[in-house]
């Protein structure tokens, strides 16, 4: 592979969030990559509307969020499509306002700098 080429993958997930506050989400961004993000997508797999905190950089600080107490439906999921770019060390950060019950799943492409 040379440097700017990209590779389409599914970068993390599917996952479930936990109600731990910051938590990481897959891992970090390895040395010499980058990743461009091009869709996320949160499932609700529960009967109650669930609120989600979603952050991304090398630390989930209040300067990194980029959800905070977003909610989504009983059984609905979101799709957010965007252009996202995460730097080598990046990674994700979130949690839901309870365990198990929200999935986290992030796709794009991984290319060499």
């Amino acid at each position: 592979m040379a440097v700017g080429d990209r590779t389409e993958k599914r970068l993390v997930g599917p996952v479930k969030l936990t109600a731990t506050a910051n938590s990481t989400l897959g891992s970090a961004v390895a040395s010499g990559r980058a990743w461009v993000v091009k869709q996320v997508v949160f499932c609700n797999t529960d009967g109650t509307d669930r609120l989600i905190y979603f952050a991304i950089n090398t630390t989930a600080t209040v300067d990194n969020r980029i959800f905070w107490a977003l909610p989504i439906a009983a059984n609905d999921t979101l799709i957010w499509d965007t252009a996202l770019v995460l730097n080598a060390t990046d990674q994700f950060y979130g949690y839901s306002d309870t365990t198990d019950k929200v999935t986290f799943t992030a796709v794009g492409w991984e290319k060499e700098v």
